[in-house]
């Protein structure tokens, strides 16, 4: 069970992907990467079940080929895990692609390949159902930054009470 990130390109590619977490705030989302996927190769990034939420997701390879989106946040170079508005000196502000899992969904992929780095937008067959090919998007102003919509409070209670049953969890363990 879990998000999966799958490289149809010739080239290696470097993940970094976005997640709710109410540890951070004021944006309750965080970021990790970088996730290095080789070609032909289907990567694990985030276990567990993974329906019903909404993600973001920033990939690049050495060559300049980018699957971005509009909700810019800062990443550095290095490994990290931190949360959305964390920044560096050094980091590069990169836009990133936001997706929804429909739920009940325990496994999600993403495949990344070189027509969904710069094509435009193509209509979905069937065979393509529970995958997300998304264009990318134009270079949006800077100055105008999209940040992830705040949960509901419905979701935050539910989340809430996740939390719980895992510390619960961890604690019989």
């Amino acid at each position: 069970m879990g998000l999966f990130f799958r490289n149809n390109t010739n080239r290696t590619v470097y993940v970094a992907y976005g997640y709710l977490n109410f540890d951070c705030g004021p944006v309750t989302y965080a970021n990790r990467g970088w996730y290095r996927i080789d070609p032909g190769q289907t990567r694990l990034v985030r276990s567990g079940n993974v329906g019903g939420r909404t993600y973001y997701f920033y990939a690049e390879d050495a060559f300049g080929r980018r699957w971005s989106g509009a909700y810019y946040t800062d990443v550095p170079q290095q490994a990290f895990h931190w949360c959305w508005n964390t920044g560096c000196t050094t980091c590069r502000n990169v836009g990133f692609r936001r997706f929804k899992v429909g739920a009940p969904r325990n496994n999600y992929t993403i495949t990344l390949s070189a027509s969904t780095s710069r094509s435009k937008s193509r209509t979905k067959s069937k065979s393509d159902a529970g995958r997300v090919e998304l264009p990318t998007r134009g270079q949006t102003d800077q100055l105008v930054r999209k940040v992830p919509k705040a949960p509901s409070q419905k979701q935050r209670a539910l989340l809430e009470k996740r939390k719980r049953l895992r510390s619960r969890l961890k604690r019989k363990r």
